[in-house]
């Protein structure tokens, strides 16, 4: 029976892994199946070339444009365009489109002709004033067209090529600059004395920046039939009296732009900007925002390829922060599709008036206006200046305006520059599929809700499957078994793709900032909360591994300690940065404001901040290390750890004694741990009744056990009679004793201290003890034998001229080497010591010393 839930659970786990294997297969298949639908849709549109008038169809006149559905039965087509209440009733006559237009009371006649391909038409109404109608069924490419069939329409060329080919520093992305430049040199009609030297390039780039200084609609240049093969118009800047009258001449039905001399053209561009009061030299530069003409060249440059510098002109005030980013690039793209629909911008038709203040309407529309409006704000810090931006009115319609506009198809002259971008094309997709995909529920429309909750839906099995992948690479274990580690990522795992999916879903969703500012901040909280534990705990792991690499960490122990803290402080703050940023903490201001009140700041956060520079000092310059053990402040203890702001030391008694680390390294410390050997010093104080011949036995044997001791420094090695105490004969004992080891000390000293009460009994002295005493006759010392044994040797050394004052000579001292029993007899851990062997240089070392010592007569 015990087998059976084994067998269930292996069984139930393979089943979860299977599931989740679907569940990516599914997933993955979702993904790729958008660009197979993008494709099949691409292709459906190509081969949709049908040449009839039925259909949506993006038209544009001078001074105007409409979005026109064509309804077609048999010969007969009628069209609408709500935007001017118009409507059309005309019949098809093979390529051509005949018939008249209405709008209210207005009403004219129209000729379309359709083109080849059957995607764009270019006609004509009211023929007496040579107006042009011209729409485009689909975003074709149209080439730039020459048409001189009026100075109007060779102003129209001329600016067209000269606006796309880049000559004002602010390029459409329409390449062949120089192909373009010189199609419009092409409209200009010079005479080589009038350029003054300059090429035919030179002198049309210089003929373009003084009409381009003049703002006028075109429109208003002669269009009518004219009498005669020269006409003059006059060009007027905006904001000033200045005019540049510019001549147009006739040639073989083609007009021409008549080119003034060279000289007259920089003086007027002279006069132009002087009426600005700009430089001679001055050089445009649109990103100043100076003027409405500014903030179009910004937007339709800057977002022909990925939204730079185009973002500068909107303005975002009433957006947030932390969405403000994503919100520019979406807007940019609104603005340029929908301007891409409106018909193409002559820069020359828009105000380049930087002094004036009146907002510049550039479209109207009853979902809403494009329009540009000056705003006041500081110039790098000089003062208050004025830019011009899109309004946030403008910004906060542009959404709904699209969604209006949006079935006109995009003017022929911006169809090979119009952009694919993500969110417009995941839109299309849905649009695809069902157009009730679009409406609207709530802020967003319903595909988006769809595809969030896929988002959400496909973080969560991916985190799942991650999971899976994790557990079958690591040994299979219960789960109440699993480490710490292993939980802390599997719920890592989950929410950070769950929020890297949110966030990958922001942009081609396009969600408005009602929703994306929650979404983006919710996706990042995930994403950080994820990644802090699991860098919490690989920064313990790797502390930890590195411990393992030394036996006794000390030192190392220190700095992984403080790396340790520093790192796991780092991640917070990092984090807690991540955090503000995307929520819109303004952080910045409280950092500000640290350092306004960084006096209190520094005060409150003194004492943490002097421990953590003590733990520093206490790491470079080592007092001690882990498992020392030292004398701090009168207490005594093992160094356990040295942290950010404490040093926690074992105490004898075994508890736990917690030091800030600016008091610890402000204390004189005592490490035992590395010293090389032990001192032994002790005072031995002699009754006053110890003869002098007592107490030179006394000092004579002191020395020889200290010199005969095999763990005992030779040198420094004193046994000195230091003076006469208060009640006392003083003998200072000072030495070292081999070892480090505190136990071993004790024991060396213990036998050192029992061989000196030894050779005090020997002598016959006793110790003295602080009191007063009146001595008689009584209390001399009991043992007068060996008073007189101890007296007699004395003068038997001073009978041989042996007497070991101030010191044994250098013979009896190598006799006496190592001559002591140690451990002593008896000891468990005693060895019988052999006399070490006389060498012969040992031996003639002895014979010189004593041949060379002069008070050994006769020796």
């Amino acid at each position: 029976m015990s087998g059976v839930p084994v067998a269930s659970a292996s069984q139930d786990r393979l089943a979860s892994v299977l599931i989740r294997m679907i569940a990516l297969i599914v997933a993955l298949a979702l993904a790729g199946l958008l660009p197979l639908l993008q494709q099949a849709n691409a292709q459906e549109t190509a081969d949709w070339t049908g040449a009839n008038w039925n259909g949506v169809w993006d038209t544009k006149w001078r001074g105007g444009g409409a979005e026109i559905t064509f309804e077609q039965t048999g010969a007969d087509v009628k069209g609408v365009y709500p935007l001017y209440n118009g409507r059309i009733e005309a019949k098809a006559e093979g390529g051509n489109l005949v018939g008249r237009w209405f709008e209210g009371d207005r009403q004219g006649a129209f000729l379309f002709v359709q083109s080849p391909d059957g995607e764009s038409f270019m006609g004509r109404f009211e023929t007496a004033t040579a107006e042009w109608w011209t729409g485009v069924r689909v975003s074709a490419v149209e080439d730039i067209r020459v048409d001189q069939t009026s100075p109007m329409t060779t102003m129209r060329s001329f600016l067209q090529a000269m606006n796309e080919s880049g000559a004002d520093n602010v390029p459409r992305a329409t390449g062949g600059g120089m192909g373009l430049a010189a199609r419009a040199a092409g409209l200009v009609d010079v005479a080589e004395a009038d350029r003054g030297g300059l090429n035919m390039p030179d002198y049309t780039k210089l003929l373009f920046n003084v009409i381009d200084n003049a703002t006028f609609r075109l429109w208003s240049l002669p269009h009518d039939a004219i009498a005669g093969d020269e006409v003059r118009a006059k060009l007027q800047q905006y904001g000033t009296n200045v005019f540049f009258d510019v001549t147009f001449r006739r040639r073989q039905s083609e007009w021409f732009i008549v080119g003034p001399p060279s000289g007259l053209l920089q003086a007027k561009l002279a006069e132009f900007q002087a009426a600005r009061g700009e430089a001679v030299d001055w050089v445009d530069d649109p990103a100043k925002l100076a003027s409405p003409r500014d903030t179009f060249k910004v937007l339709l440059s800057g977002v022909t390829e990925a939204g730079n510098m185009a973002q500068a002109a909107l303005n975002l005030r009433d957006y947030n922060p932390a969405v403000r980013a994503d919100e520019a690039v979406l807007l940019e793209r609104y603005l340029k599709k929908v301007i891409d629909r409106i018909g193409y911008v002559y820069w020359q038709e828009i105000p380049d008036d930087p002094i004036s203040n009146t907002p510049y309407v550039y479209f109207e529309h009853p979902s809403g206006n494009i329009v540009v409006g000056p705003v006041e704000t500081d110039s790098a810090g000089t003062g208050k200046g004025k830019i011009w931006q899109f309004t946030p009115e403008t910004l906060a319609n542009i959404r709904t305006l699209y969604a209006d506009v949006e079935e006109v198809p995009v003017a022929p002259e911006f169809a090979a520059f119009a952009s694919t971008d993500p969110f417009f094309a995941t839109r299309g997709l849905a649009r695809e599929i069902s157009p009730r995909l679009l409406t609207r529920a709530g802020p967003m429309e319903r595909w988006q809700w769809w595809m969030l909750g896929l988002a959400v839906l496909a973080g969560i099995v991916f985190g799942f499957i991650a999971n899976a992948v994790i557990s079958f690479f690591t040994p299979s274990q219960n789960r109440s078994q699993r480490s710490g580690f292993l939980r802390v990522v599997e719920w890592a795992v989950r929410s950070i793709f769950l929020g890297l999916f949110l966030l990958v879903t922001l942009r081609p969703l396009g969600l408005p900032q009602v929703v994306a500012a929650p979404v983006k901040a919710v996706a990042w909280s995930l994403i950080v909360i994820g990644f802090v534990p699991v860098i919490w705990h690989l920064i313990g792991r790797i502390a930890d591994r590195y411990r393992s690499m030394w036996q006794v960490p000390g030192y190392h122990d220190t700095l992984i300690s403080l790396s340790t803290g520093v790192a796991r402080v780092a991640v917070l703050i990092v984090a807690f940065l991540l955090l503000a940023e995307v929520l819109a903490i303004p952080y910045e201001g409280v950092i500000a404001g640290l350092g306004i009140g960084g006096l209190a700041v520094a005060l409150a956060a003194q004492p943490t901040l002097q421990n953590f520079l003590s733990g520093l000092t206490l790491y470079a310059d080592r007092p001690v290390s882990v498992g020392d053990f030292c004398k701090f402040g009168g207490q005594s203890g093992t160094i356990e750890h040295i942290g950010m702001r404490s040093t926690r030391i074992r105490s004898p008694d075994r508890t736990i004694i917690s030091v800030p680390n600016s008091d610890f390294a402000g204390m004189q410390i005592e490490n035992y741990a590395h010293r090389d050997r032990t001192r032994f010093a002790t005072t031995l104080q002699l009754r006053y009744e110890t003869t002098p011949d007592q107490l030179r036995y006394t000092l004579a044997e002191l020395r020889k056990l200290l010199i005969a001791h095999p763990r005992v420094i030779d040198d420094p090695c004193h046994v000195r009679f230091i003076g006469f105490g208060p009640y006392s004969l003083d003998i200072e004992v000072s030495t070292y004793i081999m070892t480090a080891d505190g136990s071993e000390f004790l024991a060396i000293r213990e036998d050192i201290l029992l061989s000196i009460i030894n050779i005090m009994d020997d002598a016959g002295t006793q110790f003295a003890f602080p009191s007063q005493l009146e001595y008689t006759a009584a209390d001399l010392p009991a043992d007068e034998e060996k008073r007189i044994a101890a007296e007699k040797r004395v003068r038997d050394w001073r009978e041989a001229e042996n007497l070991p004052f101030p010191d044994f000579s250098q013979i009896e001292k190598l006799a006496l080497n190592n001559t002591h029993a140690y451990p002593p007899q008896g000891s468990a851990q005693y060895h019988e010591m052999k006399p070490a062997p006389t060498s012969t240089a040992a031996g003639a070392t002895r014979e010189k010393l004593r041949w060379s010592l002069p008070w050994k007569k006769g020796a």
